[in-house]
Protein backbone atom coordinates (compact mmCIF):
# COMPACT_ATOMS: atom_id res chain seq x y z
CA UNK A 1 0.00 0.00 0.00
CA UNK A 2 1.73 3.67 -1.10
CA UNK A 3 1.39 6.99 0.28
CA UNK A 4 1.33 9.79 -0.94
CA UNK A 5 4.30 12.04 -0.74
CA UNK A 6 5.04 13.73 2.43
CA UNK A 7 5.46 17.96 1.48
CA UNK A 8 9.40 18.76 1.44
CA UNK A 9 10.80 15.93 2.01
CA UNK A 10 14.28 15.65 4.36
CA UNK A 11 17.04 13.16 3.96
CA UNK A 12 15.93 10.09 5.97
CA UNK A 13 19.56 9.97 7.10
CA UNK A 14 19.43 13.67 7.82
CA UNK A 15 16.52 13.12 10.33
CA UNK A 16 17.56 9.96 11.54
CA UNK A 17 21.23 12.23 12.90
CA UNK A 18 19.55 14.53 14.08
CA UNK A 19 17.03 12.31 16.55
CA UNK A 20 20.25 10.44 17.61
CA UNK A 21 21.92 13.51 18.52
CA UNK A 22 18.58 15.13 20.38
CA UNK A 23 18.03 12.14 22.56
CA UNK A 24 21.63 11.71 23.59
CA UNK A 25 21.59 15.77 24.36
CA UNK A 26 18.38 15.22 26.57
CA UNK A 27 19.88 12.67 28.12
CA UNK A 28 22.82 14.74 28.54
CA UNK A 29 20.84 17.55 30.02
CA UNK A 30 19.00 15.14 32.49
CA UNK A 31 21.86 14.15 33.94
CA UNK A 32 23.07 17.48 34.27
CA UNK A 33 19.54 18.27 35.84
CA UNK A 34 20.83 15.29 38.64
CA UNK A 35 24.14 16.90 39.04
CA UNK A 36 22.44 20.38 39.68
CA UNK A 37 20.15 19.00 42.16
CA UNK A 38 23.00 16.86 44.23
CA UNK A 39 24.93 20.31 44.42
CA UNK A 40 21.97 22.06 45.72
CA UNK A 41 20.68 19.45 47.88
CA UNK A 42 24.56 19.00 49.45
CA UNK A 43 24.41 22.98 49.71
CA UNK A 44 21.07 23.01 51.49
CA UNK A 45 22.71 20.17 54.17
CA UNK A 46 25.85 22.01 54.76
CA UNK A 47 23.90 25.62 55.57
CA UNK A 48 21.60 23.90 57.48
CA UNK A 49 24.22 21.94 59.74
CA UNK A 50 24.81 26.04 60.61
CA UNK A 51 21.82 26.01 62.22
CA UNK A 52 22.65 23.33 65.02
CA UNK A 53 19.99 23.03 67.42
CA UNK A 54 18.22 25.78 66.39
CA UNK A 55 14.05 24.85 66.26
CA UNK A 56 12.74 23.69 62.93
CA UNK A 57 10.86 25.96 61.27
CA UNK A 58 12.53 29.15 63.44
CA UNK A 59 14.22 32.37 61.74
CA UNK A 60 17.29 31.09 63.04
CA UNK A 61 17.13 27.64 61.38
CA UNK A 62 16.01 29.19 57.86
CA UNK A 63 18.40 32.18 57.75
CA UNK A 64 21.01 30.37 56.47
CA UNK A 65 18.99 28.30 53.68
CA UNK A 66 17.77 32.10 52.33
CA UNK A 67 21.24 33.28 52.57
CA UNK A 68 21.89 30.51 49.94
CA UNK A 69 18.85 31.02 48.25
CA UNK A 70 20.16 34.67 47.96
CA UNK A 71 23.50 34.15 46.75
CA UNK A 72 22.81 31.44 44.14
CA UNK A 73 19.35 33.78 43.11
CA UNK A 74 22.16 36.44 42.32
CA UNK A 75 24.58 34.77 40.63
CA UNK A 76 21.95 33.19 38.66
CA UNK A 77 20.12 35.98 38.35
CA UNK A 78 16.49 34.83 39.30
CA UNK A 79 14.24 35.17 42.32
CA UNK A 80 15.85 33.88 45.61
CA UNK A 81 12.09 32.20 46.50
CA UNK A 82 12.33 30.72 43.08
CA UNK A 83 16.17 29.09 44.76
CA UNK A 84 14.75 28.48 48.07
CA UNK A 85 11.77 26.13 46.34
CA UNK A 86 14.35 24.62 44.37
CA UNK A 87 16.83 23.31 47.42
CA UNK A 88 13.68 21.92 48.80
CA UNK A 89 13.22 19.96 45.81
CA UNK A 90 16.57 18.63 45.22
CA UNK A 91 16.45 17.50 48.88
CA UNK A 92 13.86 15.95 48.36
CA UNK A 93 14.43 14.38 45.38
CA UNK A 94 17.47 12.92 46.36
CA UNK A 95 16.86 12.16 50.10
CA UNK A 96 13.40 10.81 49.44
CA UNK A 97 13.27 9.35 45.84
CA UNK A 98 16.27 7.61 45.42
CA UNK A 99 15.48 5.76 42.80
CA UNK A 100 13.80 8.43 40.75
CA UNK A 101 17.10 10.51 41.09
CA UNK A 102 19.16 7.63 39.66
CA UNK A 103 16.57 7.41 36.58
CA UNK A 104 17.30 11.53 35.92
CA UNK A 105 21.34 11.03 36.53
CA UNK A 106 20.96 7.93 33.94
CA UNK A 107 18.82 10.25 31.41
CA UNK A 108 16.23 7.70 31.50
CA UNK A 109 13.59 9.96 32.22
CA UNK A 110 13.29 13.54 32.05
CA UNK A 111 13.12 16.26 35.04
CA UNK A 112 8.74 16.66 33.89
CA UNK A 113 8.91 12.78 35.06
CA UNK A 114 10.15 13.69 38.37
CA UNK A 115 8.35 16.01 38.75
CA UNK A 116 5.37 13.91 38.13
CA UNK A 117 6.51 11.46 40.98
CA UNK A 118 7.08 13.45 43.53
CA UNK A 119 3.70 15.08 42.68
CA UNK A 120 2.18 11.59 43.01
CA UNK A 121 4.33 10.34 46.18
CA UNK A 122 4.08 13.41 48.04
CA UNK A 123 2.17 12.03 50.82
CA UNK A 124 4.08 8.77 51.24
CA UNK A 125 5.77 9.19 54.61
CA UNK A 126 6.91 5.26 54.49
CA UNK A 127 10.25 4.74 52.78
CA UNK A 128 9.72 1.62 52.33
CA UNK A 129 6.23 2.80 50.39
CA UNK A 130 8.15 4.76 48.22
CA UNK A 131 10.33 2.11 46.90
CA UNK A 132 7.20 -0.16 46.14
CA UNK A 133 5.74 2.95 44.42
CA UNK A 134 9.00 4.01 42.68
CA UNK A 135 9.80 0.41 41.44
CA UNK A 136 6.22 0.42 40.27
CA UNK A 137 6.01 3.92 38.57
CA UNK A 138 9.33 4.08 36.78
CA UNK A 139 9.42 1.50 33.80
CA UNK A 140 6.38 3.04 32.76
CA UNK A 141 7.85 6.80 33.54
CA UNK A 142 10.82 5.54 31.29
CA UNK A 143 8.59 4.59 28.52
CA UNK A 144 5.81 7.32 28.25
CA UNK A 145 5.71 11.03 28.37
CA UNK A 146 5.52 12.87 31.73
CA UNK A 147 1.96 13.64 30.94
CA UNK A 148 0.79 10.15 30.18
CA UNK A 149 2.61 9.19 33.24
CA UNK A 150 0.51 11.65 35.69
CA UNK A 151 -2.85 9.64 36.10
CA UNK A 152 -1.19 6.18 36.35
CA UNK A 153 1.53 7.56 38.95
CA UNK A 154 -1.38 8.52 40.85
CA UNK A 155 -3.01 5.22 40.68
CA UNK A 156 0.14 3.35 41.64
CA UNK A 157 0.55 5.61 44.64
CA UNK A 158 -2.90 4.97 46.10
CA UNK A 159 -1.91 1.01 46.22
CA UNK A 160 0.91 1.60 48.76
CA UNK A 161 -0.69 4.71 50.58
CA UNK A 162 -1.13 4.09 54.51
CA UNK A 163 -4.28 5.85 54.67
CA UNK A 164 -7.31 5.30 52.52
CA UNK A 165 -7.98 7.28 49.72
CA UNK A 166 -11.37 8.02 51.25
CA UNK A 167 -10.49 9.30 54.50
CA UNK A 168 -8.21 11.75 52.56
CA UNK A 169 -10.76 12.59 50.19
CA UNK A 170 -13.76 13.00 53.20
CA UNK A 171 -10.77 15.69 54.72
CA UNK A 172 -10.52 17.25 51.53
CA UNK A 173 -13.89 17.70 50.47
CA UNK A 174 -14.79 19.04 54.02
CA UNK A 175 -12.03 22.16 52.52
CA UNK A 176 -14.53 22.74 49.02
CA UNK A 177 -15.68 26.35 48.15
CA UNK A 178 -15.41 29.26 45.76
CA UNK A 179 -13.79 32.24 45.61
CA UNK A 180 -13.09 34.85 43.63
CA UNK A 181 -9.36 37.15 42.71
CA UNK A 182 -9.89 40.39 41.36
CA UNK A 183 -7.31 41.17 37.93
CA UNK A 184 -6.37 43.72 35.89
CA UNK A 185 -8.45 45.27 33.28
CA UNK A 186 -12.22 44.88 35.19
CA UNK A 187 -11.40 41.45 35.06
CA UNK A 188 -11.94 38.59 38.03
CA UNK A 189 -11.16 34.84 38.37
CA UNK A 190 -14.06 32.91 40.15
CA UNK A 191 -12.34 29.21 41.29
CA UNK A 192 -14.09 26.39 42.47
CA UNK A 193 -12.62 23.39 44.68
CA UNK A 194 -14.72 20.74 43.86
CA UNK A 195 -14.55 17.01 44.10
CA UNK A 196 -12.81 15.50 41.02
CA UNK A 197 -15.96 13.99 39.48
CA UNK A 198 -17.68 17.21 40.08
CA UNK A 199 -15.09 19.24 38.48
CA UNK A 200 -14.77 16.96 35.62
CA UNK A 201 -18.49 16.81 35.33
CA UNK A 202 -18.55 20.45 34.73
CA UNK A 203 -16.30 20.97 32.41
CA UNK A 204 -17.23 18.48 30.42
CA UNK A 205 -20.86 19.53 29.73
CA UNK A 206 -19.46 23.11 29.27
CA UNK A 207 -17.60 21.40 26.90
CA UNK A 208 -20.61 19.91 25.26
CA UNK A 209 -22.58 22.96 25.40
CA UNK A 210 -19.34 25.02 23.49
CA UNK A 211 -19.39 22.79 20.82
CA UNK A 212 -22.94 22.90 20.08
CA UNK A 213 -23.59 26.62 20.42
CA UNK A 214 -20.50 27.08 17.85
CA UNK A 215 -21.97 23.99 15.53
CA UNK A 216 -25.21 26.25 15.34
CA UNK A 217 -23.66 29.65 14.86
CA UNK A 218 -21.54 28.05 12.12
CA UNK A 219 -24.46 26.75 10.28
CA UNK A 220 -26.34 30.42 11.05
CA UNK A 221 -23.67 32.40 9.26
CA UNK A 222 -23.46 29.72 6.46
CA UNK A 223 -26.75 30.37 6.06
CA UNK A 224 -26.56 34.67 6.09
CA UNK A 225 -23.84 33.55 3.54
CA UNK A 226 -25.88 32.07 1.10
CA UNK A 227 -24.75 28.30 1.53
CA UNK A 228 -27.04 25.24 1.00
CA UNK A 229 -26.91 21.82 1.92
CA UNK A 230 -27.84 20.01 4.88
CA UNK A 231 -28.19 21.49 8.55
CA UNK A 232 -25.97 18.23 10.15
CA UNK A 233 -23.67 19.90 12.78
CA UNK A 234 -19.71 18.71 12.86
CA UNK A 235 -18.73 19.07 16.70
CA UNK A 236 -15.28 18.40 15.75
CA UNK A 237 -12.76 20.02 18.77
CA UNK A 238 -10.50 21.87 16.00
CA UNK A 239 -13.16 24.30 14.03
CA UNK A 240 -12.59 27.25 13.45
CA UNK A 241 -14.00 29.85 16.39
CA UNK A 242 -17.14 31.34 15.07
CA UNK A 243 -18.86 34.47 16.31
CA UNK A 244 -21.17 34.57 19.07
CA UNK A 245 -24.13 37.17 19.49
CA UNK A 246 -23.90 37.19 22.93
CA UNK A 247 -20.42 38.82 23.08
CA UNK A 248 -21.23 40.88 20.01
CA UNK A 249 -19.80 44.43 20.31
CA UNK A 250 -22.59 47.23 20.54
CA UNK A 251 -22.85 49.78 17.62
CA UNK A 252 -21.34 48.74 13.90
CA UNK A 253 -18.45 47.04 15.43
CA UNK A 254 -17.21 43.81 14.04
CA UNK A 255 -18.34 40.83 15.59
CA UNK A 256 -16.43 38.83 17.83
CA UNK A 257 -15.22 35.10 17.44
CA UNK A 258 -15.16 33.52 20.38
CA UNK A 259 -12.91 30.75 21.33
CA UNK A 260 -14.03 27.28 23.49
CA UNK A 261 -12.43 28.60 26.02
CA UNK A 262 -14.75 32.13 25.73
CA UNK A 263 -17.82 30.29 24.95
CA UNK A 264 -17.51 27.90 28.46
CA UNK A 265 -16.76 31.08 30.43
CA UNK A 266 -19.40 32.43 28.88
CA UNK A 267 -21.97 29.56 29.33
CA UNK A 268 -21.33 28.87 32.90
CA UNK A 269 -22.04 32.37 33.69
CA UNK A 270 -25.47 32.16 31.79
CA UNK A 271 -25.99 28.82 33.86
CA UNK A 272 -24.99 30.20 37.22
CA UNK A 273 -26.72 33.83 37.05
CA UNK A 274 -29.71 32.52 35.55
CA UNK A 275 -30.39 28.51 36.48
CA UNK A 276 -30.53 27.33 32.97
CA UNK A 277 -28.16 28.09 29.73
CA UNK A 278 -30.96 30.44 28.66
CA UNK A 279 -29.10 32.99 26.79
CA UNK A 280 -27.71 30.41 24.74
CA UNK A 281 -30.53 27.58 24.57
CA UNK A 282 -32.61 28.73 21.40
CA UNK A 283 -32.16 26.49 18.88
CA UNK A 284 -29.25 25.08 20.24
CA UNK A 285 -31.09 22.90 23.04
CA UNK A 286 -28.46 23.24 25.84
CA UNK A 287 -30.61 22.52 28.45
CA UNK A 288 -30.66 18.63 27.24
CA UNK A 289 -26.94 17.96 27.68
CA UNK A 290 -25.86 15.99 30.39
CA UNK A 291 -22.12 15.65 31.84
CA UNK A 292 -20.49 12.37 31.24
CA UNK A 293 -17.92 11.35 33.15
CA UNK A 294 -15.95 7.67 33.17
CA UNK A 295 -15.20 5.92 35.67
CA UNK A 296 -13.25 2.47 36.66
CA UNK A 297 -14.21 0.60 39.66
CA UNK A 298 -13.00 -2.96 40.73
CA UNK A 299 -15.54 -5.10 41.35
CA UNK A 300 -14.60 -5.76 44.94
CA UNK A 301 -14.62 -1.91 45.40
CA UNK A 302 -17.77 -1.65 43.95
CA UNK A 303 -19.12 -4.16 46.63
CA UNK A 304 -17.71 -2.47 49.10
CA UNK A 305 -15.32 -5.48 49.70
CA UNK A 306 -12.37 -3.76 49.01
CA UNK A 307 -11.19 -0.29 49.15
CA UNK A 308 -8.66 -0.08 46.44
CA UNK A 309 -8.51 2.86 44.17
CA UNK A 310 -10.89 4.15 41.37
CA UNK A 311 -9.72 5.89 38.04
CA UNK A 312 -11.55 8.39 36.99
CA UNK A 313 -10.31 9.32 33.14
CA UNK A 314 -8.84 12.19 32.41
CA UNK A 315 -7.67 12.73 36.68
CA UNK A 316 -6.57 9.75 38.21
CA UNK A 317 -7.65 7.86 41.72
CA UNK A 318 -10.72 9.14 43.57
CA UNK A 319 -12.60 8.24 47.11
CA UNK A 320 -14.77 4.51 46.51
CA UNK A 321 -17.85 5.63 48.15
CA UNK A 322 -18.28 8.30 45.32
CA UNK A 323 -17.38 5.66 42.50
CA UNK A 324 -20.39 3.27 44.15
CA UNK A 325 -22.42 6.34 44.34
CA UNK A 326 -22.27 6.80 40.54
CA UNK A 327 -22.51 3.25 39.57
CA UNK A 328 -25.90 2.97 41.81
CA UNK A 329 -27.39 5.90 40.13
CA UNK A 330 -26.13 5.52 36.31
CA UNK A 331 -28.52 4.47 34.22
CA UNK A 332 -26.29 1.78 32.74
CA UNK A 333 -22.89 0.53 32.91
CA UNK A 334 -20.16 -1.36 31.56
CA UNK A 335 -18.52 -4.99 32.91
CA UNK A 336 -15.14 -5.07 31.88
CA UNK A 337 -13.05 -8.21 31.78
CA UNK A 338 -9.23 -7.67 31.89
CA UNK A 339 -6.41 -10.07 31.97
CA UNK A 340 -5.45 -10.93 35.76
CA UNK A 341 -1.25 -10.16 35.08
CA UNK A 342 -1.49 -7.24 32.08
CA UNK A 343 -4.64 -5.43 33.23
CA UNK A 344 -5.25 -5.70 29.15
CA UNK A 345 -8.88 -5.05 28.15
CA UNK A 346 -10.51 -8.67 27.11
CA UNK A 347 -13.68 -7.54 26.64
CA UNK A 348 -16.46 -5.11 27.40
CA UNK A 349 -20.07 -6.14 27.52
CA UNK A 350 -23.13 -3.98 29.13
CA UNK A 351 -26.56 -4.77 30.82
CA UNK A 352 -28.05 -2.85 27.97
CA UNK A 353 -25.92 -3.64 24.72
CA UNK A 354 -25.74 -0.42 22.33
CA UNK A 355 -22.13 0.73 20.97
CA UNK A 356 -20.25 -1.97 22.09
CA UNK A 357 -17.16 -1.87 20.34
CA UNK A 358 -16.83 1.84 20.97
CA UNK A 359 -17.59 1.80 24.44
CA UNK A 360 -14.71 -1.22 24.54
CA UNK A 361 -12.46 1.13 22.64
CA UNK A 362 -12.90 4.60 24.84
CA UNK A 363 -12.41 1.76 27.86
CA UNK A 364 -8.85 0.73 26.37
CA UNK A 365 -7.11 3.43 24.73
CA UNK A 366 -8.37 6.62 27.31
CA UNK A 367 -6.84 8.68 24.74
CA UNK A 368 -4.97 9.09 21.24
CA UNK A 369 -3.23 6.15 20.94
CA UNK A 370 -0.03 7.66 19.07
CA UNK A 371 2.73 8.10 21.62
CA UNK A 372 3.07 10.48 24.07
CA UNK A 373 -0.55 11.83 22.89
CA UNK A 374 -3.05 12.75 25.49
CA UNK A 375 -6.18 13.81 23.63
CA UNK A 376 -8.99 12.62 24.97
CA UNK A 377 -11.27 10.13 23.04
CA UNK A 378 -14.02 12.40 22.29
CA UNK A 379 -11.80 14.40 20.69
CA UNK A 380 -10.57 11.61 18.77
CA UNK A 381 -11.61 9.39 15.39
CA UNK A 382 -11.67 5.67 15.39
CA UNK A 383 -8.91 4.55 13.08
CA UNK A 384 -8.63 1.09 11.53
CA UNK A 385 -5.03 -0.05 11.69
CA UNK A 386 -5.07 -1.88 8.51
CA UNK A 387 -7.01 0.56 6.19
CA UNK A 388 -10.91 -0.75 5.55
CA UNK A 389 -9.99 0.17 2.00
CA UNK A 390 -7.30 -2.73 1.82
CA UNK A 391 -9.39 -5.03 3.55
CA UNK A 392 -9.18 -4.01 7.41
CA UNK A 393 -11.99 -5.71 9.31
CA UNK A 394 -13.89 -3.03 12.01
CA UNK A 395 -12.47 -5.17 15.13
CA UNK A 396 -11.43 -4.22 18.44
CA UNK A 397 -8.10 -5.56 17.55
CA UNK A 398 -7.63 -3.58 14.45
CA UNK A 399 -8.96 -0.08 15.59
CA UNK A 400 -7.69 2.27 17.99
CA UNK A 401 -8.64 6.26 18.63
CA UNK A 402 -6.22 8.93 16.92
CA UNK A 403 -6.17 12.15 17.06
CA UNK A 404 -6.82 14.52 13.96
CA UNK A 405 -3.30 15.93 14.00
CA UNK A 406 -1.65 11.96 13.89
CA UNK A 407 -4.59 10.36 12.17
CA UNK A 408 -3.76 11.95 9.13
CA UNK A 409 0.23 12.04 10.33
CA UNK A 410 -0.34 8.38 9.32
CA UNK A 411 -2.25 8.25 6.42
CA UNK A 412 0.00 10.65 4.54
CA UNK A 413 3.01 10.32 5.58
CA UNK A 414 5.66 7.50 6.05
CA UNK A 415 4.62 7.04 9.20
CA UNK A 416 3.35 3.35 9.84
CA UNK A 417 1.17 1.05 12.36
CA UNK A 418 0.67 -2.26 13.19
CA UNK A 419 -1.23 -3.66 16.18
CA UNK A 420 0.34 -6.05 18.26
CA UNK A 421 -1.62 -8.28 20.90
CA UNK A 422 -3.33 -6.87 23.69
CA UNK A 423 -4.29 -3.41 21.69
CA UNK A 424 -0.18 -2.26 21.64
CA UNK A 425 0.66 -0.34 18.75
CA UNK A 426 3.65 -0.17 16.92
CA UNK A 427 4.63 2.49 15.50
CA UNK A 428 7.77 3.06 12.63
CA UNK A 429 8.80 6.12 11.88
CA UNK A 430 10.36 7.36 8.62
CA UNK A 431 13.73 6.86 9.72
CA UNK A 432 13.08 3.53 11.09
CA UNK A 433 12.43 3.53 14.37
CA UNK A 434 10.49 1.97 16.17
CA UNK A 435 7.86 3.67 19.37
CA UNK A 436 5.17 1.18 21.20
CA UNK A 437 2.52 2.76 22.61
CA UNK A 438 0.49 0.23 25.52
CA UNK A 439 -3.09 0.74 26.51
CA UNK A 440 -2.97 3.16 29.67
CA UNK A 441 -5.61 0.46 31.16
CA UNK A 442 -3.28 -2.34 31.42
CA UNK A 443 -0.49 -0.24 32.88
CA UNK A 444 -2.81 1.48 35.64
CA UNK A 445 -4.69 -1.74 36.78
CA UNK A 446 -1.90 -4.64 36.09
CA UNK A 447 0.07 -6.04 38.94
CA UNK A 448 2.83 -4.26 40.34
CA UNK A 449 5.51 -6.98 39.31
CA UNK A 450 4.30 -7.44 35.55
CA UNK A 451 5.40 -3.26 35.55
CA UNK A 452 8.82 -5.46 36.19
CA UNK A 453 9.15 -5.92 32.11
CA UNK A 454 11.26 -3.95 30.08
CA UNK A 455 9.97 -0.80 28.83
CA UNK A 456 9.41 -0.59 25.32
CA UNK A 457 12.27 0.44 22.96
CA UNK A 458 12.21 4.24 22.06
Amino acid sequence: MSKPPVIAPVASATVDAIVADVVALRRSMAALQAREARLLATAFTAVRAEAGGARPGSVEAELPVRSLAAELGAALRVSDRSVQRQLGEAVTLTERFPATFAALAAGRISRAHVTVIMDAGAHLTDPEARAVFEAAVLPYAEAESASRLKPVARVRAEKVVPSSLQERHDRARARRGVRVNDLDDGMSELTAVLPAVLAHGCYDRLTRMAHEVRAVERDGQAVAGGATGGSGTNLAADAAPLTGAATDPPGDAAPTARSMDELRADILADLLLTGAPEAHDGPTGLAAIHATVEVTVPVLTLLGQDAGPVDLAGYGPIDPATARHLAGHAPGWDRILTHPVTGAVLAVDRYRPSEQIRRALRVRDRHCRFPGCRQPTWRCDIDHTHDAAHGGKTRICNLAHLCRRHHILKHHTAWCVTQLADGVLQWTSPTGRIYRDVPVSSVAFSSVDSLDRDPPPF
